[in-house]
This record gives C-alpha cells, structure tokens and sequence, in this order.
C-alpha cells in the first residue's frame, strides 16, 4: 500500500521537471518586461473568443458522454456529465493523465453509475478520437508535405545548436522519462502478463466497437464528435488574429499547428506544459512566423514563443474556471442524493 504515493510522487516529479525543463529553455533568456509589453500588444477578444470555442469543446464532450452512457442502459444529467468532463480537464492541469479516474469517480459518486461502465465509455471516445487525429494527420501530410519536411529539419538543427548548452536540461528530460518508463512498467508488468493486456486491450476494442452499433442517438454522437474537433481547430485558427505577425496563416496552417499542438498535449508534461510551447514554436518558425531558437536573446521578440504562450495561458484559465464550476456541481449534487436518500 506504501508503494502507490512512492509511485504518484515519482511520477508527478518526473512530469514536473520535464515541464519546467523545457520552459526553462524556451523563456531563459527572455527579459519577463518586455514579454509583457508584448503580450498587451495582443488583441484580447479573439483570445477570450478563442476560451469560448475551448469551452464549448468541454461541453461537447459531456454530451456525447452522455450518448455512450444511455447505449449502456444509464442515465446522468447533462450538468454532472459536463461538470465531470470539466474536473477531467481541471485534474490534467496537475496530474498528467489523473483525469480519466478523476472524471468516472465523481460521475459515480454523483450519479450512481459504475466506474467500469463508465471506463468503458472512455475506450470507445479513445478510439473515435484516435481516428479523428490520425485522420488530421493525414491530411496535414498531404497539405503541408514540405512545411513537414522543413519542420523535421528545424528539429534536427534546433538540436545540434543546443547540444553544448542544454546538456544538464537534456538530462533532466532523459532521467524523467527513464523514471516514468521504469515505474510504469514495473506496475504494469506485475499487474498482469503482456499476453493478457493484449487479450483485454482487445476485448475492449471489440466492445467499445460493438456499443457504438447499439447506440440510439448516433446522429447526436457523430455531431458532438465533429464539434469537438472543429473546436479544436477553431481554438487555434481564430487566435491567427490576435497577432500581427500570424494574422496572414491559413486555414492550412491552421490543421498543421492543431496537429502539432495534440502531440504536444499528448507528451506526459502537466496540462501540455512547455510541450505545446515547444511544438508550435518550432512549428510557426516552419511557417515563417519568428525562430525556433530556445532561449533566444531578449533584445528581440519571438512571436512564434509569444503566441502558443498566449493560447495556453487562455486554455488554462479556461480549463480553471470550468473546473471550479464543475466541481461546485458536482459537490452540489452529491450533497443533493444524500439528503435524499
């Protein structure tokens, strides 16, 4: 029983230092003045309009929840699903992929629905989702081939620059992930055999796949899901706007930094900290918007630092104040069933 907060600890620190790693690289030669009077050049309504589309994402995602839990014969109220999917963003901020648990417990506790029905439905979102990026991929592939090919160069070049100065970082980064790595598959491996994860990993596909056929509302399942991802794209392309110096990008460049910005999230750094800084950066240095240089002198500004900070700043408070709400729901409703029970 000791062994589970050694784990938590170890994981949470090993995330934490690679977050604050690559921010360190990214903003250390940054003069924080002049990083202001560079963020109050900003036009601020498409950021909050940007929070906005973020926001309504959160809410698509408890409605389709919503669909999958009613194909499996339960029922819960669109403000507790909402609010559930709220704290699982809001938990995320903290704890690296914390929020999956975080979002079935509460939803159990307020609802009464089993938490392994409800992980159920985290497979088959997992799965539609999976084929939504990957489908984005694709078509970042055939749309932006050789912004792709000049991003692999910037990559491969941004790291033969910084090898002598970021050594001590490099091996922050390297031992974090060693830890997260070692841990993980300590736990996993003396869970079960790797065999038998296959055969469960399997059975939850199959399942997944055969509860999306028994759905009722499946038109209302494949609108939500289209939502999500156009705001997702929306969250990113409005904020074009905000800047100057990106207000020329693309509905094209657009697809490209949301792919770029979903690996960044994806990288186990809390809420896509520093990650997604990184990413885009590199990504508009692609598009021709700023440099890709981390720790660039302070004598210039980095639009292409500046902008993904500007996103992720918005996003976080976003993600923040829907998680308090979401919490206060949920707190509300608990409190509600057990009165009246």
């Amino acid at each position: 029983m000791k062994k589970k907060p050694l784990f938590k600890i170890l994981k949470y620190i090993a995330s934490l230092g690679f977050a604050f790693g690559i921010l360190y690289l990214l903003f250390k030669n940054q003069d924080p003045i002049q990083l202001i009077e560079e963020i109050k050049k900003v036009d601020v309504k498409w950021v909050i309009l940007s929070m906005i589309f973020g926001g309504w994402a959160i809410v698509n995602r408890g409605l389709r929840w919503i669909v999958l839990i009613d194909a499996l014969g339960y029922k819960s109220s669109k403000s507790n699903a909402i609010a559930a999917v709220s704290v699982l963003y809001f938990t995320n901020l903290f704890i690296p992929r914390g929020g999956e648990i975080t979002r079935c417990t509460s939803l159990n506790q307020a609802e009464n629905i089993p938490v392994d029905k409800l992980f159920g439905t985290i497979i088959i979102e997992r799965i539609i989702d999976f084929i939504f990026l990957f489908s984005l991929i694709f078509l970042t592939i055939i749309l932006k081939f050789n912004d792709i090919i000049n991003l692999y160069i910037a990559i491969q070049s941004q790291q033969t620059e910084n090898t002598s100065n970021n050594n001590a970082i490099l091996t922050l980064v390297i031992i974090s992930i060693l830890i997260i790595t070692f841990v993980l598959l300590r736990r996993w491996l003396k869970k079960s055999s790797f065999y038998e994860k296959i055969l469960t990993f399997i059975k939850g596909l199959k399942e997944g796949l055969n509860s999306i056929k028994n759905m009722k509302k499946k038109s209302a399942f494949w609108f939500h899901t289209c939502s999500i991802w156009i705001m997702y794209f929306l969250m990113t392309y409005i904020c074009f706007f905000s800047m100057t110096e990106t207000s020329h990008l693309s509905f094209g460049d657009g697809i490209f930094l949301l792919v770029l910005g979903g690996i960044g999230m994806v990288i186990p750094a809390p809420g896509g900290i520093g990650s997604y800084h990184a990413i885009l950066m590199i990504g508009l240095s692609v598009l021709g918007v700023g440099t890709a240089s981390f720790g660039a002198g302070s004598d210039t500004s980095n639009p292409a630092l500046l902008f993904p900070t500007i996103i992720h700043a918005g996003q976080t408070l976003m993600v923040i104040i829907m998680g308090l709400i979401g919490l206060l729901i949920l707190f509300l409703s608990k409190k509600g069933a057990d009165v009246t029970s």
